[in-house]
């Protein structure tokens, strides 16, 4: 169950999974100077925390991105219930907290929220150090048939690592509102994942691109390197 857990920071063989997971991330511009005491600062408190059963955080920096993205670091908290998550950020409150986000406050530019489910879950137990999310913009209606494409995609498809589709319900920014989000294990499976391995994989993908391509507006793609996780 841990291992599950560890899906999200949305911040993605094959076996799917009935479960959806919940996920709260907060992403962090940080000073280019201040990233290694923002980042010692960071361990030194959750490492204190006591996380409750079936609630885990990704602490990582984001290594690449494209233009107008400017969080450095995203701190990603999963859960299996929206209650336990709910219950666990409610927690964060206190002497201690105050004293951790003042501690925080020099050494950020700014920080933004985000939270929503996954669900559509593959490789589950493969949650590699690098992640990769690519972002859409889907209209309400049209979701069911980009859900429906990307679960058919996925029968064919071999992702090196996990992969999975979230909904983005809080923190919406410029209408993305669909994620695509998946791991690797190195840089070189993140380098050539998106070169089809065979024929059966380029018919896959082309599908995919053709059955979302007029509902939905892809918008951007970032990865981040997992510094540590804590449980």
């Amino acid at each position: 169950m841990k291992k599950l857990i560890y899906i999200f920071t949305f911040l993605l063989s094959f076996s799917l999974s009935a479960q959806d997971l919940y996920w709260y991330d907060v992403f962090l511009d940080v000073k280019n100077q201040n990233a290694k005491a923002f980042e010692n600062a960071v361990d030194k408190f959750y490492s204190s925390v006591d996380f409750p059963e079936g609630v885990t955080m990704t602490f990582s920096n984001i290594a690449l991105k494209g233009q107008g993205f400017k969080e450095t670091h995203i701190l990603s908290f999963v859960s299996s219930t929206s209650t336990s998550l709910a219950d666990f950020r409610s927690s964060l409150s206190g002497e201690e907290w105050e004293k951790y986000l003042d501690g925080l406050r020099p050494y950020i530019n700014s920080a933004r929220t985000s939270a929503g489910n996954a669900s559509n879950l593959y490789n589950e137990e493969e949650f590699n150090p690098i992640g990769q999310a690519w972002a859409f913009k889907v209209k309400n209606k049209d979701i069911p048939t980009f859900t429906d494409a990307f679960k058919t995609a996925m029968e064919t498809i071999e992702f090196p690592g996990f992969v999975g589709l979230a909904r983005v319900t809080h923190g919406l920014s410029n209408g993305e509102n669909l994620i695509i989000y998946g791991t690797y294990s190195n840089l070189n499976d993140a380098f050539t994942f998106e070169n089809p391995k065979n024929e059966a994989e380029a018919k896959a993908f082309g599908e995919f691109f053709n059955v979302t391509g007029d509902i939905s507006e892809f918008t951007q793609t970032w990865t981040r390197v997992k510094i540590k996780d804590y449980q």
